[in-house]
């Protein structure tokens, strides 16, 4: 079952309805995929005080980052038509939707919220390994890869508790 949910999570320019997506993790247990993703042109909303959560600076986008359409047609391919998990499905899913839309292309898969999957209890559960994960300092927070593994690991303990 663990390898059968993918896990998603993005990192953005910002928290803004001009934001776009920088850096995508996903994880399902057994494969993991990263990319940091070059800005379209017409992306240009930056914010500093997201910088210095995640710590991936414009020019690293640019230098290192993979194009919105490469990205897209790999997540494609990646996950056909699962389903994928997201603990923030509203703000990854407005990202996946800007990713997308830049590509011209649909996604196949869908998204969907954590609290799908968990009751009130399993999330009590979740948010306490969420927090005893960060804890052990094995995990950079707001790197999108290392998230999205925190968050899987945490989403099975809370499914079998």
């Amino acid at each position: 079952m663990q390898q059968a949910i993918w896990v998603v999570d993005i990192e953005a320019s910002g928290l803004s309805p001009a934001s776009y997506p920088i850096e995508i993790g996903l994880v399902n247990g057994q494969r993991e995929y990263q990319s940091l993703i070059t800005p379209a042109p017409f992306w240009t909303h930056w914010s500093t005080s997201s910088e210095q959560l995640h710590g991936i600076s414009r020019q690293q986008l640019y230098s290192e980052g993979v194009l919105p359409i490469m990205v897209a047609e790999k997540l494609n391919r990646l996950l056909g038509t699962a389903t994928v998990i997201s603990d923030h499905a509203d703000w990854d899913s407005f990202w996946l939707q800007q990713l997308f839309h830049c590509a011209g292309i649909k996604p196949t898969f869908s998204i969907a919220d954590i609290t799908t999957l968990l009751n009130e209890h399993q999330m009590d559960t979740f948010k306490m390994a969420i927090d005893k994960l960060h804890k052990t300092g094995n995990y950079k927070v707001h790197r999108a890869l290392n998230d999205a593994r925190v968050i899987h690991r945490a989403l099975f303990c809370a499914l079998s508790s």
